[in-house]
């Protein structure tokens, strides 16, 4: 096999793991498995005095993941309508520094927008807010990126492996699950 820097590696197994980038080798077998890119939008904080001791998720969460598609998912009220337009649920976890990292957003549609919305910004700010009881440091730095996961209507795969060719295993598309599930992903790959 040969690397995106021109090196060559020899070996029994393969294992391609290109994120979102759809292109090149892992683009053709993509085309049509069922795996989309998504576009997120995050922040962080300066260190927060206090210690939060678990990661921290409000309702909105309910709504983008398969396994709440329940029926008492359509008593959810409206969403606000900044959280409405930019597919926003706080997700918020403490660093080893004492920042947060404060989240997200999802865009489905490609191309992506090239900047990032302000409003969902300050929507995630205010939830965060509200459920810490009062304002949060300064944010610190503000992203957007782009991860690659199944798509919903996949029959409920929580990620994308297939053997691409001879030797060769494509694995991608865990979605927001990744950093959580990657160890098992590995283990069920190597098997």
């Amino acid at each position: 096999m040969r690397d995106h820097t021109g090196a060559w590696h020899r070996g029994d197994l393969v294992i391609l793991c290109p994120g979102a980038a759809h292109t090149g080798v892992a683009g053709r077998y993509l085309a049509s498995a069922g795996v989309r890119r998504v576009r997120l939008q995050m922040m962080q904080t300066a260190p927060l005095a206090g210690r939060i001791t678990t990661a921290l998720a409000d309702g909105d969460s309910l709504r983008y993941y398969p396994a709440y598609d329940l029926p008492g998912r359509a008593q959810l009220p409206p969403q606000a309508q900044a959280a409405g337009r930019a597919r926003a649920q706080l997700l918020l976890v403490q660093r080893a520094d004492g920042g947060l990292t404060i989240g997200d957003t999802h865009e489905y549609a490609e191309p992506f927008a090239f900047d990032v919305d302000e409003d969902a910004y300050d929507h995630l700010r205010d939830r965060a807010e509200a459920l810490l009881g009062g304002p949060i440091p300064r944010i610190q730095r503000r992203w957007a990126g782009v991860y690659s996961e199944v798509s919903p209507d996949a029959a409920h795969a929580l990620y994308y492996r297939a053997e691409a060719e001879p030797g060769v295993v494509l694995v991608t598309g865990p979605g927001g699950r990744g950093m959580t599930c990657s160890p098992a992903i590995a283990e069920e790959t190597f098997r």
